[in-house]
């Protein structure tokens, strides 16, 4: 079977999902719209996606979870599948994974914290995204060495370590601390190279991290609600294979070129129907 890597496919994340064979990808990262009820407008006139639902949650939670429901299949032995959404459907989901994949699968409810934009007069302002992470099929690979953060100044762990109650010393890591489950990561500066302009780009520090702690080299990254590439971005710097996909032709062409300048090598974008029964093959397969 001939490998396909390094491809991005232009459908539904259903169809996208089917072309893949079960139990060949390593990270699904699974961005879906969030029901925000608006047209969401990028920096540029064609950057423009409708996240808007009739019925709210009774028709959107339907379409969601069909969608997880396909991409679950897919993920490896020693996998993971992170979900990532805000406060308006996050509840809903997490009670629906924890039925459909059973409660044991569930690893962590990662919050992404972030600054930046208005303020709310009216509440606190929601200035955070839930990203849940699951296991579908055990424990899944975790290495945080390579996330690890410097300690903060006023820590005294830092300073001198601590002693247990049996009066065993443990001193700090000199390569700093694992991350919790908070991440304080700012969005985007509007200044910055990093920024294409797509209304729900990522900052790559997010996906970098997920991608570094949660698989090895060579693995396997998918990402079928790609938008502008930012996890496929971070997975290519990185060393790890992707493939990724979306509805929009205005994103593909937006994560095309960013992937191009980064694999500094053509990137195809291929329509679901021309891929017929081809599936990509898991990395112990011929040719991988």
């Amino acid at each position: 079977m001939a490998q396909v890597n390094r491809v991005l496919w232009h459908g539904d994340c259903l169809q996208t999902a089917a072309l893949m064979e079960r139990g060949s990808v390593d990270l699904v990262y699974f961005d879906p719209p969030f029901m925000t009820g608006k047209e969401r407008h990028g920096t540029r006139q064609e950057f423009v996606f409708d996240d808007q639902w009739q019925g709210d949650l009774a028709s959107f939670l339907p379409w969601l979870q069909k969608r997880i429901a396909a991409v679950i299949p897919l993920v490896s032995r020693h996998g993971s599948l992170i979900v990532h959404l805000d406060h308006r459907t996050i509840h809903y989901v997490k009670v629906w994974l924890d039925q459909h994949l059973g409660v044991k699968t569930f690893v962590n409810e990662i919050i992404w914290h972030y600054t930046g934009g208005g303020r709310s007069r009216s509440r606190f302002s929601c200035k955070h995204d839930t990203l849940l992470w699951y296991a579908p099929h055990g424990k899944p690979f975790f290495n945080p060495d390579p996330v690890r953060q410097p300690y903060l100044k006023s820590s005294g762990y830092a300073r001198s370590g601590i002693r247990s109650a049996n009066g065993k010393r443990y001193l700090p890591d000199p390569r700093g601390t694992p991350p919790d489950d908070v991440w304080n990561i700012p969005i985007i500066n509007p200044m910055s190279s990093e920024r294409v302009g797509w209304p729900t780009q990522k900052p790559l520090a997010l996906l970098e991290r997920l991608i570094l702690a949660l698989t090895e080299p060579q693995a396997l990254v998918a990402d079928f609600m790609c938008g502008s590439g930012t996890t496929l971005v971070a997975a290519a710097v990185h060393g790890r294979r992707w493939v990724g996909g979306d509805r929009s032709p205005e994103a593909l062409r937006c994560a095309q070129t960013r992937l191009a300048a980064c694999c500094k090598a053509q990137i195809e974008v291929l329509a679901c129907d021309t891929m017929n029964d081809t599936k990509i093959p898991k990395e112990d397969d011929e040719n991988v």
